[in-house]
């Protein structure tokens, strides 16, 4: 089969220009209609206005960031490995900030490209709350101190805890937190099978020496990890929480053991 580049490229011409147009608002503002769209299917609003310095300014008006609000702390998002891999997406994709809305301009020249990368970039940005392995793996720290402090007063959680044992520095705990009876609960976050090992080593270590404590361990994915790895955890751990999502069991075995 010989393609005829000649006609793809008028359909091609013909279909973009079709499904990308500007629209007016009755207000007055100017819209630019694309494809590009959140999971929930409600297209990106691209807003079309004079950049300050001249040129085009393409805008979401901050809808991006209302969208993400409907199911996450927007200030959480914008703080710790999340806001780093947020800065990173605009520096690499030439995003700027105009108050609360992302924004990129351009020459009216450059208007189609322009267009294609807005979408991109708030399609990265959008990304950074899907669960990707990615993603999950590069927050997994910050989301498991923030659901900790959501449950637990702050001042009964000591982070990077040396416990009192042998070459103490090589064997911290992530989270040291108060237990009732005198007994502390000694929780560790689990995102991979090389942290599964090394907290193995730790627990027992522990026991070796005679230290009196529970401990938890929250899991990125339980299922990802080797299943050998996962016995050899579970001979010397004691709570198992699959997964953050399991935030209920989580709850539940967390506040049976935390004074």
């Amino acid at each position: 089969m010989t393609l005829d580049t000649d006609a793809l490229r008028k359909l091609l011409c013909e279909r973009l220009c079709e499904d990308v147009r500007v629209t007016r608002r009755p207000d007055g503002a100017l819209m630019l209609r694309t494809h590009f769209q959140f999971p929930d299917g409600d297209r990106f609003p691209i807003h079309l206005a004079e950049a300050p310095a001249g040129g085009l300014r393409l805008s979401d008006r901050g809808h991006t960031l209302m969208h993400l609000s409907y199911e996450h702390d927007v200030d959480a998002f914008l703080d710790g490995t999340r806001g780093m891999l947020l800065e990173r997406i605009m520096r690499e994709r030439g995003l700027q900030w105009d108050g609360g809305a992302f924004c990129v301009d351009a020459s009216p020249e450059r208007l189609p490209e322009a267009v294609f990368a807005f979408g991109q970039a708030l399609t990265s940005v959008f990304d950074l709350t899907q669960p990707s392995r990615s993603n999950v793996g590069s927050t997994f720290y910050d989301d498991l101190a923030d659901l900790l402090t959501s449950l637990v007063d702050e001042d009964k959680i000591q982070r990077g805890f040396a416990p009192d044992a042998p070459n103490a520095e090589a064997y911290s705990v992530d989270y040291h937190i108060e237990g009732k009876g005198g007994v502390p609960l000694f929780l560790y976050g689990v995102p991979s099978r090389d942290k599964a090992r090394l907290t193995t080593i730790m627990l027992a270590h522990f026991h070796l020496h005679g230290l009196q404590f529970e401990s938890m361990l929250v899991f990125q994915d339980q299922a990802e990890i080797p299943r050998l790895d996962l016995a050899r955890l579970s001979d010397v751990g004691g709570d198992m929480i699959s997964s953050l999502a399991a935030r209920k069991d989580l709850e539940r075995k967390l506040l049976q053991r935390v004074a």
